[in-house]
């Protein structure tokens, strides 16, 4: 599976550092892309997907598949696992 980010996903890596003190990476990324806890495509063309960081922390990606059936990166970010327990319980 090949992953490739848009611009904006490129300028989160360092913004989501600083901001929320969490180190999300690439690894990290297509890890819950290939394992993640929920998936949800009922919007349009777009996937969001969500995965665990850590015991209070999930990470939402959102993406969509190209023409060359790549997955490319929208946008990705953190959240607290309370706030989405109820899509985890599905």
């Amino acid at each position: 599976m090949k992953i490739v980010y848009t611009k904006h996903a490129q300028e989160k890596f360092l913004y989501e550092k600083y901001v929320f003190q969490l180190s999300i990476t690439k690894e990290l990324i297509r890890n819950v892309l290939c394992d993640p806890i929920y998936e949800d495509d009922t919007r349009g063309d777009k996937i969001t997907v969500i995965g665990t960081i850590d015991a209070q922390h999930v990470l939402i990606v959102v993406y969509r598949l190209t023409q060359k059936k790549e997955k490319l990166i929208i946008t990705f970010f953190p959240a607290r696992r309370a706030r989405y327990e109820a899509y985890l319980l599905r």
